[in-house]
């Protein structure tokens, strides 16, 4: 091997190293970062989504009914946020959902 490709050689060693060190440690820094301002985003989506069900829970008991329809989409949205984790006060509203009739109470007054 000639010795300007080794010195060339030895150049992009010299180069090559810290650069690629700088680069592994910003993709992981730039991961770190990324992965909290994930786990944030989840919390406040499990929050939103949280009070939305706790809201559309009381609308349903109040009128005392809901239509299958309305279970089949709280029951899919209680799903996502179930698999968000740390779950509790939805268990037992939902338990109570499932136990309302599928039509709305005939109200005749005769």
């Amino acid at each position: 091997m000639s010795s300007a490709l080794r010195e060339f050689v030895a150049w992009c060693g010299v180069l090559g190293i810290p650069s690629i060190f700088a680069m592994t440690a910003w993709c992981i820094r730039c991961c770190i970062h990324y992965t909290k301002q994930l786990k944030v985003l989840a919390k406040a989506q499990q929050a939103q989504m949280r009070s939305q069900l706790l809201e559309q829970y009381h609308y349903y008991v109040d009128d005392g009914w809901i239509s299958e329809e309305h279970m089949e989409d709280w029951e899919n949205q209680y799903q996502a946020y179930h698999s968000l984790g740390e779950n509790g006060v939805l268990d037992s509203r939902r338990e109570a959902l499932l136990e309302l009739p599928n039509s709305a109470p005939n109200n005749t007054n005769n």
